[in-house]
């Protein structure tokens, strides 16, 4: 468990109670993070986490001035880092009877999904206006295939996991607490975010030479 533990936080990934499961559990006892914390401290790096109860992640040790400057870098280029994923969820939550935020353990069946587009003229032309983000699109593709490309791009982004292939479902995962926290960062000390990403962000401003890719 600790190899697994040790390889998920390496590799830059969010250890919650949907995804690395197990990890998430042993991480729980405090004997498990002060070992982790040895292992991490060898690379200038601590475990840290998303609230008192969130996903485990790693970070450094110390915040140096590089540190400091990758951040900032980070927040003026929210845009195109974060932007994507928060446009796919958020058109993800519009789907959805009720229609509130998305939180970690949350499942997400393509059918339901299918089924709120089609036949709903406005959510059909809001999956085409957001076709340049999801990776994959393409018009010729049924309403279907388009929607499982959304939601495997965020899958491979970590803020999905398969819940069931055979149904098809998915489930958020405790990544999408991360996204939160920094557009609530931005919102609180750059307010950047008076107004929907979508809404601020132009199609062409956000992948201008990319959409070949």
């Amino acid at each position: 468990m600790m190899e697994q533990t040790l390889r998920a936080l390496l590799d830059g990934h969010f250890i919650c109670t949907v995804r690395f499961k197990d990890s998430y559990v042993s991480l729980q006892d405090e004997l498990m993070q002060e070992e982790v914390n040895v292992w991490l401290n060898k690379l200038d790096m601590r475990l840290a986490r998303l609230g008192d109860d969130g996903a485990f992640f790693m970070a450094p040790n110390f915040i140096s001035a590089k540190e400091i400057t990758k951040v900032k870098d980070e927040l003026r280029q929210f845009r195109d880092a974060y932007g994507p994923a928060v446009i796919m969820l958020d058109f993800i939550r519009q789907s959805m009877p009720d229609s509130t935020a998305l939180s970690p353990g949350e499942y997400i069946r393509l059918a339901d999904l299918e089924h709120a587009v089609i036949g709903n003229a406005s959510m059909e032309e809001h999956l085409k206006s957001i076709s340049s983000f999801i990776k994959g699109y393409a018009a010729r593709n049924t309403v279907r295939e388009n929607i499982k490309k959304l939601v495997e791009h965020l899958k491979e982004g970590g803020y999905l996991i398969v819940a069931s292939s055979s149904i098809e479902s998915y489930q958020v995962t405790g990544k999408i607490e991360q996204l939160y926290a920094v557009m609530a960062y931005i919102a609180e000390n750059e307010g950047i975010l008076g107004k929907r990403v979508e809404d601020e962000v132009s199609e062409e401003d956000m992948f201008e030479g990319t959409r070949n890719e």
